[in-house]
C-alpha cells in the first residue's frame, strides 16, 4: 500500500478539495491502518456487527476515491448508502405501483424518500441501519415474487439478500416472523383442503428455499474472516454482543404501557413521521383490515407484518432500544407502503366526488410543505419532530429520550466553522466525545486536535465542539462549565434548539462574572471519606486540598457528592482518578494535592467518597474552598 500522508480535506463539497496538489494525495484511505492487518480481523474482529456492508462501502471508496478521485475519501464510503437508498425508493414504487396502481406507488415512494430519518441517515449511516433496511426489504420482495410465481431465480435471489442483510446486522433474523405468518395465510387461502396439490406445486420452491437460506449463510461466513476458523464460538460471541445491547431489565417508567409494553418506539414513530403520512398510513391499516385476507397473494398481510414485527420486537418486556429507533429502520419502507395503500384507499372513496387526477395532484402537493421544511433544516433531518409534540423544541421540553441526537451528522457544520475562523495553531477539543468521532483530515493541518487540551476554568483558549442533545449538558464537569460560563461562538439549531455548539474557552467569551473569594468550612472524617460543611450555602468554584502521603493507602476511587441540606444529595459526574476532569491540570488526586472544580452549584455540604476510606486523601493537611462572590450571582 502507498504511504498515507496527512492533508486537509475541505468539508464544503463532495469532491477531492484539499490543501495540497492532487497528485500528492495518496489513493490510500484515511481509515486503512497498518495496525489492523488481516491477521487482526481473523483473531479479534468479533465484538460488534458483521462487516459486510463496511467491506462493500470500502469498495466504493476504493473506486470513487482511490482510483477515479471523483469523490473525497470520507464521502466515497457514503455513496454506497446513497445508492442503496435510491434503489429502495425505486423498488417501493415498482412493487406498489405494479400491484395497486401508479398513485399508490408514487405516494409510497415519496413517503419513503422524504422520511426524515431515512433521508438523513442514508447520507452518512451507510454501513448498518440503511443497508440492513434495504436488504431486508429486497429479500421480502424476492420471497414474495418467488413464492407467488413459483420462480426459482427469485427465491435464490432472496437468499443473496438474506446473506447481505445477515452480513450487515442480525436484525434480519426476525424476518421469519414476517414471512412465516404471511406464507401460512397465503397457502391456507390457496390450498385449504388440497394438501397433495400444495406439495406437488410447491415442493421445488420449498427445497430451493432451503438452498437460499444456505446461500445466505455462505455469504455471511464468507464475508467475515473472523468466523473462518472460529465459527461456532465466533457466532455465539456475536449473539452475546446483540444480547448485551438489546436486552434490559428496566425501561423508562414514562413509557411503560399495559402488560409492561414499551411504548417508546411507537411514540417516536408518531412524533417523527410527517403527519399526512401518518394519516395515510392509518388509512392503509384500515384497508388491510378490510381487504387483506381477501387478496389472492395476501400482499397487504405481508405489508402489515413488515411494519408490525420490527416495532413489536423492541416493544416487548425485556428488550431495549436507545437513541431513537434508527436500529429498526426496517419499519420505514413498510410505513411508507402503508401510506401508499392509504392513498389508493382514499382515492377510491373520493372517486365519485373528485377525478382521479385531482386527487393524485393533491396527494403530491401535500408533500411540498414537508420537503420545504426538510430543505430548511438540511442536513439535520434526523432530528425532525412533527407538530404533535411541538417540533424539536417540544421534544426537548418533554425530555423525550434522545431528542436532538444527530448521531454525528452535525459535526461537519461545526468543523467548517472552526476551519474558517480559528487562528493558526489553535487548539481544538471535544467537550466529551472521542477524537475519532470526526476524521482528522476534515480539520486544517495546523490545528491541534486533542482532548488533553481541555482547560476548564483555567481558560487557555481552546475551541470546544460537541453535539448537544438530551443529557449532554450535565454529563461531565467540562460540559457543565461550557454551558454555564461561556457564550457559544457557533451553534447549529433546528426549531430553535441547538444540536451542536462550538465554544472558545477564553475570558472574552465569558457570560457571567467569575470573581472568587475564599470561605471557611468545617472538615470531618466520615465512614466513607471526608465531609466539608460551609457556614451557609454558597455558589462553588473549586476546592483545593493538601494531604499527607505517609502511612496510608493510595486512593483507588473517589467521587464527589453535594447537598444543600445534608439529606438530599447529588453526585457529580466523574470518577477519580480514572476521569481527568480538567486534563490541563492532570490526574487528581496526585502528589499530595487535590483539586475539584465546580460550576457554581449552591451547596452547603461536600462529601468526598473514597475507596479505601482511609486513603491518603483522607489525611487532609490544609484546604481552600473558592466560591463566586455573592454580589455577582
Amino acid at each position: 500500500m502507498p504511504t498515507w500522508k496527512p492533508y486537509w480535506q475541505k468539508t464544503e463539497g463532495l469532491g477531492v478539495d484539499t490543501d495540497q496538489v492532487g497528485d500528492e494525495i495518496s489513493g490510500r484511505s484515511y481509515y486503512q491502518l497498518d495496525s489492523n492487518p488481516f491477521e487482526w480481523y481473523l483473531e479479534i474482529d468479533g465484538d460488534g456487527h458483521p462487516p459486510l456492508s463496511d467491506i462493500l462501502s470500502a469498495v466504493f471508496n476504493r473506486v470513487l476515491f482511490g482510483e477515479l478521485r471523483l469523490v473525497n475519501d470520507i464521502d466515497a464510503y457514503r455513496v454506497y448508502g446513497v445508492v442503496l437508498a435510491a434503489s429502495l425508493v425505486g423498488l417501493v414504487y415498482y412493487w406498489i405501483a405494479g400491484v395497486y396502481g401508479g398513485l399508490s406507488g408514487l405516494v409510497a415512494a415519496l413517503s419513503l424518500a422524504t422520511y426524515p430519518l431515512f433521508w438523513s441517515e442514508s447520507h452518512f449511516n451507510t454501513e448498518k441501519d440503511v443497508p440492513e433496511t434495504v436488504y431486508w426489504t429486497f429479500m421480502i420482495y424476492c420471497v414474495w415474487r418467488g413464492v407467488t410465481q413459483k420462480n426459482i431465480r427469485w427465491t435464490l435471489l432472496s437468499g443473496v439478500f438474506f446473506g447481505l442483510a445477515l452480513g450487515t446486522k442480525f436484525n434480519v433474523l426476525f424476518v421469519g416472523l414476517v414471512i412465516v405468518p404471511w406464507l401460512t395465510s397465503y397457502w391456507l387461502g390457496k390450498y385449504w383442503g388440497r394438501r397433495k396439490e400444495f406439495w406437488k406445486e410447491n415442493r421445488r420452491i420449498l427445497w430451493v428455499s432451503l438452498g437460499a437460506i444456505l446461500l445466505g449463510g455462505v455469504i455471511f461466513v464468507g464475508s467475515w474472516p473472523y468466523l473462518w476458523f472460529n465459527f461456532p464460538e465466533g457466532v455465539m460471541r456475536v449473539f452475546g454482543f446483540y444480547r448485551t445491547i438489546g436486552m434490559t431489565t428496566s425501561i423508562d417508567p414514562r413509557f411503560v404501557g399495559k402488560w409492561v409494553i414499551n411504548t417508546y418506539p411507537i411514540q417516536w414513530i408518531l412524533y417523527t413521521t410527517y403527519i399526512p403520512v401518518l394519516v395515510l398510513a392509518g388509512l392503509g391499516v384500515v384497508r388491510i383490515l378490510r381487504e387483506g385476507l381477501k387478496e389472492k397473494t395476501k400482499l397487504m398481510v405481508l405489508m402489515g407484518l413488515m411494519l408490525f414485527v420490527p416495532v413489536a420486537r423492541v416493544s416487548v418486556p425485556g428488550v431495549t432500544i436507545y437513541g431513537g429507533i434508527r436500529q429498526i429502520m426496517e419499519y420505514v419502507p413498510a410505513l411508507s407502503i402503508m401510506a401508499g395503500l392509504g392513498a389508493g384507499f382514499l382515492t377510491e372513496k373520493l372517486k365519485k366526488r373528485l377525478s382521479k387526477p385531482v386527487v393524485g395532484l393533491a396527494m403530491v402537493i401535500i408533500f411540498v410543505p414537508h420537503v420545504r421544511h426538510l430543505v430548511r433544516i438540511h442536513p439535520n433531518e434526523n432530528v425532525y419532530f412533527n407538530s404533535l409534540i411541538g417540533g424539536l423544541a417540544g421534544a426537548k421540553e418533554s425530555d423525550l429520550p434522545a431528542w436532538g441526537n444527530s448521531f454525528g451528522a452535525a459535526y461537519r457544520q461545526g468543523v467548517g466553522y472552526i476551519n474558517e475562523n480559528a487562528e493558526e495553531g489553535a487548539r481544538v477539543v471535544y467537550a466529551f466525545e472521542l477524537i475519532p468521532n470526526v476524521p482528522r483530515i476534515w480539520y486544517r493541518q495546523d490545528l491541534t486536535i486533542h482532548n488533553s487540551r481541555r482547560s476548564g476554568y483555567l481558560r487557555k483558549g481552546e475551541y470546544a465542539i460537541t453535539l448537544t442533545y438530551q443529557g449532554t449538558s450535565n454529563r461531565s464537569y467540562y460540559d457543565m462549565y461550557l454551558e454555564g460560563f461561556l457564550t457559544p461562538v457557533y451553534e447549529t439549531s433546528v426549531d430553535g434548539v441547538s444540536i451542536l455548539k462550538v465554544w472558545r474557552n477564553d475570558e472574552a467569551h465569558l457570560k457571567r462574572s467569575v470573581e472568587e473569594e475564599l470561605v471557611s468550612m468545617v472538615q470531618e472524617k466520615t465512614d466513607f471519606g471526608v465531609r466539608l460543611e460551609l457556614n451557609e450555602p454558597r455558589s462553588l468554584s473549586r476546592l483545593e486540598l493538601k494531604y499527607s502521603e505517609k502511612n496510608c493507602n493510595p486512593v483507588l476511587g473517589i467521587y464527589v457528592q453535594i447537598s444543600l441540606d445534608g439529606k438530599s444529595w447529588a453526585r457529580l459526574p466523574g470518577s477519580l482518578p480514572e476521569d481527568w476532569l480538567i486534563p490541563e491540570i492532570g490526574e487528581q488526586p496526585m502528589g499530595g494535592g487535590f483539586i475539584e472544580p465546580f460550576v457554581g452549584q449552591e451547596v452547603k455540604y461536600i462529601d468526598l467518597v473514597m475507596s479505601p476510606v482511609d486513603a491518603c486523601l483522607s489525611q487532609v493537611l490544609s484546604s481552600k474552598l473558592y466560591v463566586f462572590k455573592e454580589s455577582e450571582k
